[in-house]
């Protein structure tokens, strides 16, 4: 396998290098990389220190026009400069784009990526890292093998802190919403109710949100999605919630068992050997141990410090960008790739759209510019 050209795009004080992006493809098998880029001298000089390369580029659109890399690595956590990055990498012939989340602000944006990387047999990953844990693998199994029974809805909570509400489905409800596609189907409709101080949002109160997410408004949401697979998800926020440990999860509630997904934590997922509402003798929750196996005894768990827990996040994430790199290679869409990723930015857009408009709405015939339109059915869309 040759080793692709690769470069990264970071800025530092606006969005920085995300969750430590750029370092994900040092030494990466089937990757060389070879520049970076970063508006901030002082931030270029210490980026290419880590990284331990000579080549530097105060602009972005020069490194693209005079390396022509082969993969381009869109790290800052703003992503109101993800389409125009992406699309320009594509144009100029990349073959894969790896991109911190949110992916994009919006559908428009989305739809112009997919096309500029459609034009040009682009592959492009989002950094969902949290779908690429080994612990998600089994759950997807034990889904799969119904061990939770027939899987009826999803349960989701954002960090509901200072940024409830809005920018907590912006920001962290793309991960539950982007599991939620992947175990149940594309979303379908959406029934939403966004509130500010109590009333119902309008459109005076939708506004950019910080740090380049798009349009978001509210300090209250509650959405509800019909998926494709005939599964209800349903995501909450509510700012200053007042919880001493974040509600952050989804859970995967089941005819006879349950599934909670703790992002970014270890072990990673719990499993219940009985549905939800089975309240008339104790039934613990077993965490799901990467190998399958499940362990009831929290003190039977392995003890991992900050740092431990850290690294193996580093390693989901090293996982996915190691799938662009196959992904381009087999000629196939990567695991997290351009279209699982498009469906968040519907599913969010969807969640104010509805709220707006007061109705249930089709999830893939609405944009912030277009009029709200009612659901009414459509064809069923594949995983």
């Amino acid at each position: 396998m040759p080793d692709f050209k690769t470069v990264v795009i970071g800025h530092t004080g606006r969005g920085d290098w995300g969750h430590a992006i750029d370092e994900l493809f040092v030494d990466l098998p089937g990757t060389e990389l070879v520049a970076v880029a970063d508006e901030s001298a002082e931030g270029l000089a210490a980026a290419a220190t880590r990284l331990g390369l000579g080549r530097t580029f105060p602009d972005w659109r020069r490194m693209l026009d005079e390396v022509r890399p082969e993969i381009v690595v869109v790290c800052m956590r703003h992503a109101d400069c993800h389409a125009e990055m992406a699309i320009a990498a594509a144009k100029g012939g990349a073959k894969g784009i790896f991109i911190e989340k949110p992916f994009v602000r919006s559908r428009p944006e989305a739809d112009a990526v997919i096309a500029a990387c459609t034009a040009s047999g682009t592959k492009l990953s989002s950094a969902f890292v949290n779908r690429h844990s080994p612990t998600y693998a089994v759950v997807r199994e034990m889904v799969d093998d119904r061990r939770i029974g027939r899987l009826l809805e999803f349960r989701g909570r954002g960090k509901e802190d200072h940024r409830g509400g809005g920018e907590d489905l912006r920001v962290l409800g793309c991960h539950l919403v982007d599991m939620m596609a992947d175990l149940g189907g594309a979303a379908q409709w959406c029934q939403a109710n966004v509130t500010l101080g109590g009333r119902h949002v309008t459109e005076q109160d939708l506004s950019d949100g910080p740090e380049g997410i798009g349009k978001i408004a509210g300090d209250r949401i509650d959405a509800t999605w019909g998926l494709a697979d005939g599964v209800t998800g349903h995501f909450s926020s509510v700012r200053e919630a007042g919880f001493k440990q974040p509600a952050f999860g989804l859970t995967l509630v089941g005819s006879s068992g349950a599934i909670h997904i703790r992002p970014d934590h270890l072990p990673h997922a719990y499993f219940r050997a009985a549905p939800l509402w089975r309240t008339d003798k104790e039934i613990p929750w077993q965490a799901i141990l990467p190998d399958g196996s499940l362990v009831a005894d929290p003190a039977a768990l392995p003890k991992t410090t900050d740092a431990e827990r850290a690294a193996e996040r580093r390693g989901w994430a090293r996982r996915a960008a190691a799938d662009l790199v196959d992904a381009i290679v087999e000629d196939r869409e990567p695991e997290t790739g351009m279209h699982a990723s498009r469906s968040t930015v519907l599913m969010t857009e969807a969640v104010f759209a509805s709220a707006l408009s007061g109705r249930r709405i089709a999830v893939d015939r609405v944009a912030h510019d277009d009029p709200p339109t009612e659901a009414r059915g459509g064809s069923r869309e594949g995983r």
